[in-house]
């Protein structure tokens, strides 16, 4: 056991030589650039749906987490710091699509403007989570704030809301 990393000691920006993790993030882009374009009506829409997609994606890790300690799954800490990572980097995405759908969308209100907020503040608060960035006083707030469902669950109804589902 002692060949699995820690969650501190993951290489978030993956591993290989950096030309050919540039060309994979490359390719990622332009085949999301021709979803969000091609996919639906107009640019707006499509990259509403791609960030879904992301976003949804993203957060898999929650739930395969719960499974993972309901029935004590053993020999997969290696397999969840690799989900981690698609997790910090899919939701940095989806909230970065976000902002371009925000930007290219004809309307907007303050449910949305507020979903959107409370989404880079998730995004913010996980990526100083994982770096260890934040001083010790403010990081039991910020572990708190990001890991709390509740801000997750405000942020989904605020999205709903604003786009007139509920």
């Amino acid at each position: 056991m002692s060949h699995i990393k820690k969650t501190y000691d993951i290489a978030l920006f993956g591993r290989g030589s950096l030309k050919h993790r540039v060309f994979f993030v490359g390719i990622l882009v332009i085949i999301g650039a021709i979803y969000a374009g091609k996919s639906d009506y107009n640019l707006a829409t499509g990259s509403g749906n791609l960030c879904m997609v992301l976003f949804l994606a993203a957060n898999v890790y929650f739930p395969a987490k719960y499974i993972r300690l309901k029935y004590a799954i053993k020999d997969v800490q290696l397999q969840f710091n690799r989900l981690l990572v698609w997790h910090i980097w899919l939701n940095t995405s989806s909230f970065l699509v976000a902002c371009i759908h925000c930007y290219v969308s004809l309307w907007s209100n303050r449910w949305l403007m507020a979903a959107l907020f409370m989404m880079g503040w998730l995004t913010f608060g996980g990526f100083l989570m994982f770096l260890k960035f934040q001083p010790g006083k403010v990081k039991k707030g910020i572990y708190l704030l990001h890991t709390q469902q509740v801000v997750f669950f405000l942020m989904i109804f605020a999205m709903l809301k604003g786009h007139y589902v509920i």
